[in-house]
């Protein structure tokens, strides 16, 4: 086919306005014939155009819908028919070689001077990277949208005057909303907060003490406030309080600013957490009220028994055969023990109840010792055991502690290795080392006794508690020893241990830290008191805070008024 000049000429203008257009630009006769195309949009359709070719233009540009594949009629045709503008809707373009290419399109008809339509103009643009980007923007908008409803805590968002513009079904669940109710409110309006009625949340005057509105009205002014807080919330429609633990940020969509709030139901936490001091407070005024009678009833024990002794002691002064005496003695032995389970249980009432004061006075360290061992190794002589005493010239003379307790842990050590030793000995050991930071004195207490297994190892230290019942029938005692001697030892700063085998006697040890002195103070409280140990009357210094007025309460008694002289002659020594 011929063209003519002047469709040549009208054709090389049309490329010197057109051609160097970015978007794809052609033009059709009223037939749809092709009659311009600009090198863009041969491009973008993937075909050369030549001039005066007869070639329909849904030949070229097969539009369809791309995500469906559907075909669709061109808005050229349609345009045309129309005598109106067209476009294309949203997902419509083509499949090229490389490719799914989305399109956006003007086509507006051509018509001559008398306005009847002659043929049509089209401009397409390849929009194909801004669908790809909108497509992931909605991707992530749908993926942000799913976790926001997934989320099992309550999550609200506000714009910068606070209003609510979305909430989740959980924080909907937790203030008992419904979505239509809430959204564009502030907060306490949404919720039908008590506080801010009549006029409106931040307007009442109990509103300025709001914790949720004060910290809201912060993130409003401030872009990088945030801020975790719990808070009890009272609204309209709840007789109880709900507890919510709320945590407030910010985020930027754009240009604008979002503040995020979340929240949490925690008031079954809470209920749980008051119901657990109470029931702690009532469990502490039961156990004070245990120690409190035990330490009352012990007191009231010890005074009759301290008679009894008293007076056993001064009948053993007065000529006696010797199946009285042998009687007395017996019964001597008899309420020693049981003053000594009764000052079990006052210490282990004073520990129970943090009231065991310990002293920091120095003190002749040897002289502590041997008295220690004088009294330990007689009574192990009477029971046939060799007694073996430490070194003590390689430790140190004077150190500074509280003697009544260090010979308490000594004496309540020994004494077991003495119970729990039918043949061989017991050795008391002692010495120093240097710990990383500070000096130790490491005591061990080491027998040739019946010994534990591993699982009776277990239960030591604990009070009332033998490593079992035959133990207790055997041997006596109230089980309280070792456990007074536990917290005693941890008290000072120390650590006990114990290695035993069955049979094969056992070792306990123990280290208290070392603090050096230069001589020794004045022991206070000591008063004499008489012990008697396998048949052998002897005696040792401890504190006794009870004694005098166990004294006072004697000398109310006429009848005995003899004793009372006897203890205070004996205290006085």
């Amino acid at each position: 086919m011929k063209t003519d000049s002047k469709m040549l000429v009208d054709y090389t203008t049309l490329q010197k306005l057109m051609g160097g257009l970015a978007d794809g630009f052609l033009m059709t006769d009223l037939s749809g014939k092709i009659t311009f195309m600009n090198k863009a949009a041969e491009e973008l359709f993937e075909y050369k155009y030549v001039p005066g070719t007869d070639v329909i233009v849904t030949d070229v540009v097969r539009l369809e819908n791309v995500e469906t594949r559907e075909k669709i009629i061109s808005p050229i045709i349609c345009a045309m028919r129309t005598n109106k503008n067209q476009g294309l809707s949203k997902n419509i373009g083509f499949v090229r070689s490389d490719g799914a290419v989305f399109l956006s399109a003007t086509c507006s008809p051509m018509t001559d001077v008398e306005g009847k339509v002659i043929g049509c103009t089209a401009i397409f643009r390849d929009v194909t990277r801004m669908r790809m980007l909108e497509r992931k923007v909605e991707t992530n908008h749908y993926y942000m949208r799913s976790v926001f409803e997934a989320a099992k805590i309550g999550i609200c968002t506000l714009n910068i005057r606070g209003e609510l513009t979305d909430i989740n079904e959980p924080a909907l669940e937790t203030l008992s909303q419904d979505y239509s109710d809430v959204i564009g409110k502030q907060f306490g309006d949404a919720i039908n907060c008590i506080n801010s009625m009549p006029f409106g949340c931040g307007k009442s005057e109990r509103c300025k003490f709001c914790v949720i509105r004060n910290n809201i009205d912060a993130a409003v002014l401030d872009d990088s406030f945030t801020v975790d807080f719990v808070v009890a919330v009272q609204t309209k429609w709840l007789e109880e309080p709900i507890w919510l633990q709320m945590f407030l940020m910010q985020v930027w969509d754009g240009t604008k600013k979002q503040i995020i709030l979340t929240l949490l139901n925690i008031s079954k936490r809470k209920q749980k957490e008051h119901e657990l001091v109470e029931a702690r407070r009532n469990a502490e005024v039961a156990s004070n009220t245990k120690t409190q009678f035990l330490a009352n009833m012990s007191h009231e024990i010890r005074t009759p028994i301290n008679g009894m002794s008293g007076m056993i002691d001064l009948t053993l002064r007065t000529p006696l055969n010797d199946d009285q005496r042998e009687n007395l003695i017996a019964a001597k032995q008899c309420s020693e023990d049981l003053l000594r389970i009764i000052n079990d249980i006052l210490d282990y009432a004073k520990l129970e109840n943090g009231k065991m004061k310990l002293e920091n006075i120095d003190i002749d360290f040897h002289e502590l010792l041997n008295r220690v061992c004088n009294l330990h190794s007689q009574m192990a002589e009477n029971k046939g055991l060799y007694f073996n005493r430490p070194n003590i010239d390689e430790t140190p003379k004077f150190v500074r502690g509280d003697p009544l307790r260090i010979r308490q842990i000594l004496h309540n050590l020994l004494t077991n290795a003495l119970k729990f030793t039918i043949e061989g000995g017991i050795t008391l050991g002692v010495d120093t080392f240097n710990g990383q930071d500070q000096q130790y004195l490491e005591f061990f207490v080491e027998d040739t006794g019946i010994g534990m297994s591993m699982e009776e190892q277990v239960k030591l230290f604990r009070p009332f508690s033998q490593v079992d019942g035959s133990t207790t029938r055997r041997f006596g005692g109230t089980g309280l020893g070792l456990m007074i001697v536990k917290e005693l030892v941890t008290s000072m700063g120390g650590e006990i241990s114990v290695s035993s085998r069955e049979n094969k006697g056992s070792r306990f040890t123990f280290i208290i830290p070392l603090i050096l002195a230069q001589k020794a103070d004045v022991e206070m409280k000591n008063q004499a008191v008489f012990m008697r140990s396998y048949g052998v009357a002897q005696k040792e210094e401890f504190e006794d805070d009870f004694l005098k007025d166990d004294l006072n309460e004697v000398s109310k008694e006429d009848d005995i008024s003899d004793l009372l002289k006897y203890c205070q002659a004996k205290l006085a020594e």
